[in-house]
Order: C-alpha cells, then sequence, then structure tokens
C-alpha cells in the first residue's frame, strides 16, 4: 500500500492556539470555516511569524480524519501577501 497523497489546501486563519505551558509546544491553526474547515497542527512549535487569524495561508501536506474532523500535521506553508497596510 502506498503513501497517502499530498494535498495543498488554501483558505484564511480563522482562529490560532499555541499549546499550554504544561503541554509540549504546539501550534494549531483553523483553516477556512464550516464543513470545509481543517485543522492544520505544528507539533514543537508555539508560534510561527506570520501566522494569525485573518491571514491568508497556503500548506501542503498530508490529510487525517480524527473525530470527524480534518487534520494536517506540520505542513509546509505560504503566507499569501499581508492585505494589510504595514
Amino acid at each position: 500500500m502506498g503513501r497517502p497523497p499530498r494535498v495543498r489546501v488554501s483558505g484564511t486563519v480563522r482562529r490560532l492556539r499555541a499549546g499550554g505551558p504544561a503541554g509540549p509546544p504546539m501550534l494549531r491553526a483553523e483553516l477556512g470555516g464550516g464543513t470545509d474547515a481543517i485543522t492544520v497542527i505544528w507539533l514543537g512549535r508555539n508560534h510561527i511569524a506570520g501566522i494569525e487569524p485573518g491571514r491568508a495561508l497556503a500548506v501542503e501536506g498530508t490529510l487525517s480524519q480524527q473525530r470527524g474532523r480534518t487534520i494536517m500535521y506540520n505542513p509546509r506553508y505560504d503566507l499569501a501577501a499581508d492585505p494589510r497596510p504595514a
């Protein structure tokens, strides 16, 4: 059996949450919304510069399903140009 296919997904970061002080470092972002939302998790990191709520983001990796949620762990990512004025 082969490896699962890698996919590329784009959307807006709706929510962002870092792991707590008692747990391992982990950054969790909800990308998109509604039934099309996916949860993106970077293990070993509590912060990634440029990833914040409202930011357009593209991620690439392998999707999995857990408790009815679509999840992608440690994806490659591309930040879209920030449309907000500097």
